[in-house]
């Protein structure tokens, strides 16, 4: 048998202890997932951000600018490596 879980009071739990402004960041956060995340059907390859994102590479792919990779590890490498640089 599965346990229903109750996300909402989850929520409300992870969050009981917040500041007010770790309260206005998770706020932000939400509305920014439910804009771009949550959205009926194919409504979000309609959103400005995704557009952008989408014309942005295209250029790069008719540039060339896009890496292959020949297996799914070695892409995980190469985000991997840009992760560890980034934190660096």
């Amino acid at each position: 048998m599965s346990t229903a879980i109750d996300y909402r009071q989850q929520l409300l739990e992870e969050i009981s202890g917040l500041s007010p402004r770790e309260l206005e960041k998770i706020y932000r956060a939400a509305l920014f997932l439910k804009q771009e995340f949550i959205v009926p059907d194919e409504a979000r390859y309609y959103t400005e951000s995704w557009i952008q994102a989408e014309q942005e590479a295209t250029e790069a792919h008719a540039r060339g600018g896009l890496p292959r990779f020949h297996s799914v590890r070695e892409l995980a490498e190469y985000i991997e490596v840009d992760v560890d640089e980034t934190a660096e």
